[in-house]
């Protein structure tokens, strides 16, 4: 067991860090800098590293808050985000790039399907997929639903 020195005063054994912090720093700079972000007056106290791993709970938390609004409102732009996430995609918001992972992707699992279920599954996420990818959401503009020729032909 290995004691930390923090400030040149103040000393934590190695234990009580991982009993609180669940992980031991590589250094008693390394405490002392975490000390230091967390803006923690160190005492010598146990109680400082109670007061240390809820302010970095805290922090982590925020973060993680933060990442799931940023992805929930990446879902939002992106029409094919939701589908491409069910198969471990994660959507860019390039049209082309995401359709071409999403088949790729789709078309290993769908090989690697064993039973009836799977395939299922798969089926109607390929299904899906034609109506999330559809002309409708792409990007670059929609197409006709039939060309102007066709159509000019009708009436001319």
């Amino acid at each position: 067991m290995s004691n930390f020195t923090v400030n040149g005063v103040y000393s934590y054994t190695s234990a009580n860090l991982y009993s609180y912090l669940g992980r031991v720093p590589s250094s008693s700079q390394k405490l002392e800098e975490l000390f230091d972000d967390f803006d923690i007056t160190p005492t010598g106290n146990t109680y400082d590293l109670e007061k240390l791993n809820k302010a970095m709970y805290e922090d982590y938390s925020q973060q993680v808050q933060q990442q799931i609004k940023n992805q929930q409102n990446d879902l939002q732009n992106v029409p094919w985000a939701r589908l491409c996430a069910q198969i471990g995609i994660q959507a860019t918001g390039d049209y082309d790039k995401d359709y071409a992972a999403f088949n790729n992707a789709i078309q290993l699992l769908s090989q690697s399907a064993i039973d009836g279920q799977a395939m299922t599954y798969f089926a109607g996420l390929k299904s899906e997929a034609s109506q999330v990818f559809g002309l409708s959401n792409k990007p670059d503009g929609q197409e006709a639903a039939i060309p102007f020729y066709v159509y000019q032909s009708q009436f001319m």
